[in-house]
């Protein structure tokens, strides 16, 4: 689920022009834990190539552009257990008028270190951390979705609205949206092992 608050900010000129006309190359962590790097590198390669994933986020150079600006900012806290992903502080709308591209970045991205990212479920009968669509929590399956549906907040379409609607508290919305992913992206995801 992604949760926004504050006010809309246009990114100042010198960050507005990020990004060149060629293919970003991926980016290598030293601060990161193995999952994120692990789930990035699986996002990465899955958004590089030319397929119906990468197609739904507007191309490879797109995609890969969007998560290599977006992934730096994430970071692993606590959060309430039914939320695996929240998004808070002010956007920045950041626009690059040579290749077109529009997206936003918001203050803070944080995954929860308790929920469906990091931790597989012990028993069936409990209800967290819950399937991400529908793959077992935990899984790099599960880990990818949830960073690609993240991303699908972020990039703006031609028309001015955001890829993925806005979904905040809203389950109901937050499934939508991580199934409306999951159906573009669902060969990808099932060739991770």
């Amino acid at each position: 689920m992604q949760e926004m608050k504050g006010e809309l900010k246009t990114a100042a000129p010198e960050e507005a022009v990020t990004g060149s006309e060629e293919q970003p190359q991926p980016l290598v962590f030293s601060n990161k834990d193995w999952e994120l790097t692990q789930a990035y590198s699986d996002l990465f390669k899955i958004l590089s190539d030319e397929n119906t994933c990468s197609d739904f986020y507007g191309g490879p150079r797109k995609a890969t552009t969007v998560l290599n600006s977006f992934v730096p900012l994430v970071e692993s806290h606590r959060l309430l257990k039914e939320l695996s992903f929240l998004m808070t502080g002010r956007p920045r709308i950041i626009h690059n008028p040579v290749t077109g591209l529009s997206y936003r970045l918001f203050d803070r991205a944080t995954i929860n270190s308790d929920g469906s990212f990091y931790h597989r479920r012990l028993d069936s009968l409990h209800r967290f951390p819950a399937d991400v669509g529908s793959f077992p929590p935990g899984t790099r399956q599960a880990r990818a979705l949830i960073l690609l549906h993240e991303l699908g907040h972020l990039i703006e379409r031609e028309d001015h609205s955001w890829l993925l609607p806005d979904d905040g508290h809203d389950g109901a919305q937050s499934a939508r949206n991580t199934l409306l992913v999951q159906r573009a992206c669902r060969a990808q995801l099932e060739a991770l092992k």
